[in-house]
């Protein structure tokens, strides 16, 4: 099934979802089968996207119309990166690409000698990538000349992490490892579970989740697991940290809320479907985003877990949404936000631990409240009440 890039138009008044305004069809006429298979990238008005195809588009942010497109001739799983007018990606057949993002023209490509579907990774002006063939390669962004390789012991399709000038990488095998980005040398292993997924570094750890169910909180320095704690299903999405909490999709259909210093269940919003793509969060008004196998992207109140409004897609929502001002690519939100009473049933049904105060609508941001010591209210109220006096006499 073909799956539509969709851009979304604020609502002339308060509602509880946006509105369509328009709609881009992926893959190419006559092929079918088309999908997007890596969650897109946005920069500078363009949004760039994979899809199951083999292509890779340019699409323009203001009407979903393509720039250019990219024929790698085979599938690409990989997010891509952009860095100094270049976008970085790699495909199934294990060639990595480096491309002009304004002409769409290829500079340089790279062979791995597996797929290559992990996303890439810019430090200190290097190009890092992960393949299946258990290698972590860095490259010359200039050239594509391979300045060093580290094997890892395990297949690698999942995003590279760096923190304080060290490379992480997670394995189909269960691990985690730490690369020296200089010399490529490892500096720790350790061993998480079933198959290890993209890691994420916030406040001096990291964070990640497992096929077996489970995400991870590991100190960064020695690899150590501080702790670790139990979802319904598999974990295979990078988490994303707000505040004091860590936010994961599980393929049990829950958004969890964990406290990142504890690793306890803070809250979990139950979807209709399997959650396969990491969440975003807008800092700025609390709300995560995340889109499910049910058709459906959720905005959920990121401190107490109560739903803002879900929208409905022609197809299973897998790939993470992109969040640029105040759109969600495809989505362009309203100007203010109204939180909805949680009611029983499949596919909303918010739970909290512990439970808040029951919450009733209200708008997001909150309307500033008047200083306490104003007396002006109080005076106009008077005054209207003794005119309207008045005026009945």
């Amino acid at each position: 099934m073909a799956m539509l890039l969709i851009w979304l138009a604020p609502p002339a008044m308060l509602a509880s979802e946006p509105t369509q305004d328009w709609s881009r069809q992926i893959g190419q006429q006559g092929q079918g089968g088309a999908y997007i298979s890596a969650s897109p990238v946005y920069d500078n008005g363009r949004l760039y996207v994979c899809s199951y195809d083999g292509v890779i588009y340019a699409l323009l942010t203001q009407n979903g119309l393509p720039t250019w497109k990219y024929n790698a001739g085979t599938t690409v799983f990989s997010t891509p990166v952009f860095r100094d007018d270049t976008l970085y990606v790699g495909t199934s057949n294990g060639t990595f690409y480096a491309l002009d993002a304004l002409w769409g023209k290829e500079k340089w490509r790279f062979k791995a000698k597996a797929n290559v579907d992990s996303t890439p990774l810019i430090l200190n002006g290097n190009v890092y990538l992960g393949s299946d063939d258990t290698f972590v390669y860095a490259l010359d962004p200039g050239s594509g000349s391979e300045l060093w390789n580290c094997s890892v012991g395990g297949g690698i399709s999942t995003a590279l992490e760096d923190y304080e000038d060290v490379i992480y990488a997670s394995t189909s095998d269960g691990k985690v490892v730490a690369i020296d980005p200089y010399k490529g040398k490892v500096k720790w292993t350790s061993d998480v579970g079933e198959r290890a997924y993209s890691p994420l570094a916030s406040g001096g750890d990291l964070f990640l989740g497992t096929y077996d169910g489970y995400l991870l909180c590991l100190e960064h320095y020695l690899g150590s697991v501080k702790w670790k704690s139990p979802t319904g299903g598999a974990v295979n999405s990078r988490p994303a940290a707000y505040g004091s909490n860590v936010y994961v999709g599980s393929w049990d259909g829950n958004l969890y809320c964990f406290n990142a210093t504890n690793g306890k269940v803070v809250w979990k919003y139950q979807t209709g479907g399997p959650i396969k793509a990491s969440p975003v969060i807008d800092k700025a008004k609390g709300i995560v985003y995340v889109g499910s196998g049910d058709n459906y992207l959720y905005a959920v109140d990121a401190g107490l877990g109560l739903p803002y409004w879900k929208y409905k897609a022609d197809s299973p929502v897998y790939s993470t949404p992109i969040l640029v001002g105040n759109k969600v690519y495809s989505l362009t939100l309203p100007d203010t936000l109204a939180r909805v009473t949680p009611t029983p049933g499949p596919s909303i049904t918010p739970t909290a631990a512990p439970t808040p105060t029951p919450v009733v609508a209200t708008t997001l941001p909150p309307t500033p409240k008047a200083s306490p010591g104003c007396p002006w209210p109080a005076v106009l109220l008077a005054l209207a009440v003794a005119y309207a006096f008045y005026r009945e006499r």
